[in-house]
């Protein structure tokens, strides 16, 4: 469950100044663990559908960035490049959270909902691949 919202002490009327915690962003509990939990989990598992269709299906890589990651260093620089994605997506959650609460919130739901995305449209892709194998294979 998401923390509520944090206790936002002598400035409440101030609409910036809404997490008073003194400790520094590692310091403390993550405001909104629930959708890092599935953002983080919708990423590994594009990650991993991403490289069975490219290695089984000889798909390619549409995103240009990724592409360049995989051509110089193969999946592990996929790895990298979405290791390094997730990290700034959860920091600036967590930054705007920390100023703007529900904010934060609609960021972290709207980076679930968009890495949500490709799973789909790779699992059409693969579906539209084992359809074509029987319709024309068999």
């Amino acid at each position: 469950m998401d923390r509520q919202r944090p206790n936002p002490g002598p400035h409440a009327s101030d609409p910036i100044a809404t997490h008073t915690d003194p400790a520094p962003i590692w310091a403390r509990p993550v405001l909104f663990p629930n959708a890092y939990a599935w953002y983080v989990l919708l990423c590994s598992i594009d990650l991993m559908l991403t490289h069975t269709v490219m290695t089984h299906a000889g798909a390619t890589e549409v995103n240009a960035i990724a592409a360049r990651a995989i051509e110089h260093a193969g999946l592990w620089g996929l790895i990298g490049l979405k290791t390094a994605t997730m990290v700034v997506v959860l920091l600036s959650c967590e930054a705007v959270g920390g100023r703007r609460f529900e904010s934060g919130k609609r960021l972290a739901e709207w980076a679930v909902a968009i890495s949500s995305v490709p799973i789909v449209l790779t699992l059409l892709q693969l579906v539209f691949i084992g359809l074509m194998q029987v319709f024309y294979f068999n």
